[in-house]
């Protein structure tokens, strides 16, 4: 069984600095945060970035999280991920995690499409047998084609994400986690991703997906949370949740 339960979590990440930069960073971390900073002993400038989250995932449940730039969406993708701890409060997580967080970072770019899929297949412990079925698997998916064989370097932003999302999405994985790299792909990808997603669910799994478009996380999931300004505005069905968001987020942005 997979589940992801948030309780009043928090993290803030501790902004460094010598006594001459001190005001200069702390003003720039007070912009980048929208004004949500504090000092902690010492008087170390600190970034609250997820403030007082709360929400549970169980089995078949597939979350998008949405919200402007520097909001907090990525933060809570690391979290979901296991790649941060929160500062306060509680989160648990239960089951296997295969996430898709920076566009390119798994992948060596001056490797050919093809050494890449082996060579990640062989850091997931797979056989010769089973390397080549991923790469059957990746290529039928991507349909990239002669361009496996060429340097990942060479790839379009979109190129790169149907390859990434295929391998994240072709081992078992009770959990997935996706940031909004999946919104450079063109509709054919979006579809894709979605009949691809909702494969793997028919076998009870979670997605959290970060998005910046009501109709991917319309026709990707069942949950939405609005974040801003690292603080959780709306958990609910994804098109009122975006309904909320897009009719607040002028007011927000003439605010900050």
């Amino acid at each position: 069984m997979a589940r992801i339960e948030f309780k009043k979590a928090d993290i803030s990440y501790p902004v460094y600095s010598t006594g001459r930069q001190r005001s200069i960073l702390t003003f720039a971390a007070n912009r980048a945060s929208f004004g949500q900073i504090a000092r902690e002993a010492g008087h170390i400038p600190v970034v609250d970035a997820l403030r007082d989250i709360t929400f549970s995932l169980k089995d078949g449940d597939r979350l998008a999280i949405v919200g402007r730039n520097g909001s907090g969406k990525s933060t809570l993708l690391k979290v979901c991920a296991g790649l941060l701890l929160p500062d306060r409060g509680v989160v648990e997580i239960e089951g296997t995690r295969a996430s898709v967080l920076t566009l390119g970072s798994s992948l060596d770019p001056d490797r050919t499409g093809v050494d890449n899929v082996h060579r990640i297949g062989r850091l997931l412990g797979m056989r010769k047998s089973e390397r080549k079925l991923l790469l059957e698997d990746v290529a039928d998916f991507t349909e990239l084609g002669d361009f496996l064989n060429l340097p990942v370097r060479t790839y379009s932003s979109g190129m790169t994400v149907r390859l990434l999302f295929a391998l994240a999405t072709s081992v078992e994985r009770d959990i997935l986690v996706v940031d909004e790299v999946i919104g450079a792909g063109d509709a054919l990808f979006i579809d894709k991703a979605a009949k691809r997603v909702q494969a793997m669910f028919s076998r009870a799994k979670i997605l959290v997906l970060a998005t910046h478009s009501g109709d991917i996380a319309a026709r990707l999931c069942n949950k939405a949370l609005w974040l801003n300004a690292s603080k959780q505005m709306m958990l609910g069905e994804p098109s009122e949740v975006w309904e909320a968001y897009t009719g607040q987020r002028p007011r927000l942005d003439a605010v900050a």
